[in-house]
């Protein structure tokens, strides 16, 4: 095979898979737990589901970013094994977090400023409890801006995947 249909390849798959996310129901559908399950990618648990159901951050369909992003990770993990110069160029240019960041531009509700502004003044209170006084802000996704849940989550946004500390 050449290295031109390895990045073919490589494009169609990663395009197969943000379509099948997109298209699916909210929260996933059987056409998207399939792709899961032949990537070998963690679905989210029931209970996962559910915090991210009843949090601030909202979809309108589609499966969820972290779902998407596992997938994207078990595809170029699989393509990195190919060992070829040319597609490691394009899997090393391919950024993860700026697809996902653009997949959930896709799912989640328009809001307009309205919306904006009464969101901010709910959540203050939900994720900055006590925090108000001293003036701290809420720690945020980097790629998504979801809040960080307040039981101590220091590993990976729970709703798109990225890496919520970054250490040096």
């Amino acid at each position: 095979m050449t290295e031109n249909n390895n990045i073919a390849e490589f494009k169609s798959e990663t395009e197969k898979a943000f379509q099948t996310a997109w298209h699916s129901e909210k929260g996933g559908d059987e056409s998207w737990y399939k792709l899961l399950e032949f990537y070998g990618a963690q679905p989210l648990s029931q209970k996962e589901k559910e915090q991210l159901m009843n949090s601030e951050m909202k979809i309108v369909k589609g499966a969820y970013p972290v779902e998407l992003r596992r997938v994207y990770e078990k595809i170029i993990a699989g393509y990195l094994l190919k060992n070829d110069p040319q597609l490691n160029t394009v899997l090393n240019e391919f950024d993860t977090e700026l697809k996902v960041k653009e997949y959930y531009q896709k799912i989640k509700p328009f809001s307009g400023m309205n919306d904006i502004f009464s969101n901010a003044s709910v959540s203050l209170n939900k994720y900055s409890e006590g925090m108000q006084k001293e003036k701290h802000q809420t720690i945020k996704c980097k790629n998504c801006g979801a809040p960080r849940l307040e039981v101590a989550q220091y590993d990976n946004c729970l709703f798109c995947g990225s890496k919520l500390f970054v250490s040096n």
